[in-house]
């Protein structure tokens, strides 16, 4: 049985996803070069996981993350180590491969604790708004709504607009499309707003993604050039579902209400690239850390040195000349936070932001 098979089998006997689903998954987004496996003494593949390429705009550059899905182990084999055997070595997978950092999304409330073991922190969140049934969303400009596709235009749109974002986990093409075909096997809405430009026609300016549960509509995510053209995608949305509830996820940094949710959990693999990121953009920071990683010392356990824009190492410097000596959950903390935490660190924090994936 070949290694897709294996896990797939895996997957079928763990999650409850229908046929159509699974089907759709492995035909379009599984790789057999993201895919990690466990054998039981018999040589069984009993434990399971994809660790998928994607990557985090951070501080104005984009480093590579590993995102960690379908985790999974066979019923019967289940308590005997072999997912925490699994996930270290998908870590260590995610360093070698020049990975910065790895994220993933808890199925349940239980695995924050249990991922939280491997140096995971909860670090995406996100603003969950709730609009009534009766909520109309007003808009001021014109827009029109376009056919949803997945042509090139709306692909470039969408680029556009995920680039904008500070500190969010970024889809290739590829992913984009793979999101679509997910949605619309789920008989979810993908509703595409434009406004008409004298000089050079139509332009995409807002996009949403939503998905009927019983009498609610979850609006995963919306995206645009403002607000007002974001608020356009939900209306268009309001047209399709008349009379029904909104759970909007927005995004964790929006200042209008909302509660601030647990998203997910992320944990940095490779220290010297995430801090030598914040090195380039801040020029001016000066500040000496150690980071203590229990899983991966030989990479991470050292002190860094941030100073005229680069980061090295100096594992001579004393305690008492530190700023900051911390675990490398609590970096990620740090590192991932709002900036009013980075502003009482004195240190650039980013609240970063993840969404669409496949989970």
């Amino acid at each position: 049985m070949s290694k897709r098979d294996n896990i797939m089998k895996i997957w079928q006997e763990s999650f409850k996803d229908p046929k159509s689903y699974v089907a759709m998954y492995f035909d379009r987004v599984y790789r057999d070069d993201e895919a990690l496996t466990l054998a039981d003494p018999q040589g069984e593949t009993v434990s399971s996981l994809l660790l998928q390429h994607y990557s985090l705009t951070f501080h104005g550059t984009s480093l590579p993350l590993g995102y960690i899905a379908g985790a999974a182990t066979r019923r019967s084999q289940r308590g005997k180590g072999y997912m925490s055997r699994l996930m270290t070595e998908a870590l260590r997978a995610s360093a070698a491969r020049g990975d910065a950092m790895v994220a993933l999304i808890p199925a349940n409330e239980a695995l924050y604790y249990f991922y939280a073991r491997f140096g995971f922190e909860t670090l995406f969140y996100t603003k969950e708004q709730r609009f009534t049934a009766l909520h109309t969303f007003p808009v001021q400009g014109e827009y029109t709504s376009l056919p949803a596709g997945q042509g090139d235009e709306v692909w470039e749109a969408f680029d556009r607009f995920q680039r904008a974002r500070k500190c969010y986990v970024t889809h290739t093409r590829r992913q984009f499309d793979n999101l679509l075909a997910d949605l619309e096997a789920d008989g979810g809405n993908f509703v595409v707003t434009s406004v008409d430009d004298p000089d050079s026609g139509p332009r995409i300016v807002s996009m949403a993604w939503a998905i009927r549960k019983d009498d609610l509509l979850l609006v995963t995510d919306v995206m645009g050039e403002s607000e007002d053209a974001r608020t356009a995608s939900l209306r268009e949305l309001r047209r399709l579902h008349p009379g029904v509830p909104f759970l909007l996820y927005g995004r964790p940094t929006d200042n209008i209400g909302g509660r601030l949710m647990p998203r997910g959990m992320g944990r940095v693999v490779n220290v010297m690239s995430a801090l030598s990121a914040v090195a380039e953009a801040y020029p001016k920071l000066a500040t000496r850390i150690r980071v203590t990683d229990h899983l991966l010392p030989e990479l991470n356990s050292h002190t860094y040195v941030i100073r005229d824009g680069v980061c090295v190492t100096d594992d001579t410097i004393p305690a008492d000349k530190l700023d900051f000596d911390v675990t490398v959950e609590v970096l990620g903390a740090i590192l991932f936070s709002s900036p009013v935490v980075g502003g009482i660190l004195r240190f650039p924090s980013e609240r970063p932001m993840i969404s669409l994936m496949l989970d």
